[in-house]
């Protein structure tokens, strides 16, 4: 993706080449990262509905909060790479068990993987 050659997608803007391996501010490099994907029945009642919140925790952050609730997840990378392909198969398993939503988490660093994850997904309901 030619917007991670010299990154821009957060405030911070430290233009690193992520696709080159080089890891930005955010922690990331050119891959997507994610620690958990699943259907969440206890979220707000507004957000999860009767029938759960699809979310999708993705690892690493760019805010660095000190009373970060998910710190292993978002300062220390806890979870498993995945591709374009997997998480748009991930989005569609969460319509396929009737999620009310899909709930990204901590998304900001991968929003041109996802961009093109519900591409996918869009072509593969339809």
């Amino acid at each position: 993706m030619q917007e991670l050659q010299s990154c821009e997608i957060c405030p911070h803007k430290c233009k690193v080449n992520r696709e080159n391996g080089q890891i930005g501010k955010c922690k990331s490099n050119d891959k997507i990262k994610i620690a958990l994907a699943s259907v969440h029945q206890y979220e707000e009642p507004c957000i999860s509905g009767k029938n759960g919140s699809g979310t999708i925790f993705f690892s690493n952050c760019n805010l660095n909060c000190i009373y970060c609730q998910n710190y292993e997840i978002s300062q220390l990378g806890k979870g498993r790479e995945i591709s374009i392909e997997e998480l748009a198969d991930i989005f569609i398993s969460q319509q396929e068990k009737n999620a009310n939503n899909i709930n990204l988490v901590t998304p900001t660093m991968y929003a041109y993987h996802i961009i093109e994850a519900i591409k996918i997904a869009r072509s593969k309901r339809t």
